[in-house]
């Protein structure tokens, strides 16, 4: 399949994501790295949090379900991200758990200052093993259209 362009994207098309899998060991090496919250980094004070346990911080979801957006979108045109949308988390995300990334084309419109580039917008819904949401957000894409010629 060759590149696709801004044109050869559908309002509401969805697209398929590798599942994400969480074990204890990246989600305390990530929070003792960048986000050292005991519920993250501290096995020892985890248990003593809200949650009961170590769970996997909000930015390393993010991260991880970002890399798998971008993998399936490897035949697009994308040339900038311009923004991510809310972030919801309703659900922990915990050690042993497999995510899978539901997400959709929307908000696609050519841009008005530069029209050889388009907008496109992705809503993504994360679920875990049992369906449950833990993460839903948006990015915003600058994506080449195509070529004249």
């Amino acid at each position: 399949m060759g590149k696709r362009y801004w044109e050869d994207l559908t309002e509401g098309e969805r697209f398929t994501c590798r599942p994400v899998a969480f074990d204890r060991e990246g989600i305390v090496a990530f929070g003792k790295e960048y986000d050292p919250w005991p519920f993250h980094a501290d096995e020892a004070a985890a248990p003593r949090s809200i949650f009961g346990g170590i769970i996997a911080s909000a930015l390393q979801t993010l991260s991880c379900c970002t890399r798998v957006v971008v993998e399936a979108n490897r035949d697009v045109a994308l040339l900038s991200g311009l923004g991510i949308d809310e972030v919801r988390t309703p659900r922990p995300v915990r050690p042993g758990d497999v995510l899978t990334v539901e997400a959709r084309w929307t908000d696609l419109r050519r841009s008005r200052s530069s029209p050889d580039r388009g907008i496109a917008g992705v809503r993504c819904r994360v679920v875990n093993q049992r369906g449950e949401t833990v993460m839903e957000y948006g990015y915003r894409y600058l994506v080449a259209c195509r070529p004249e010629g």
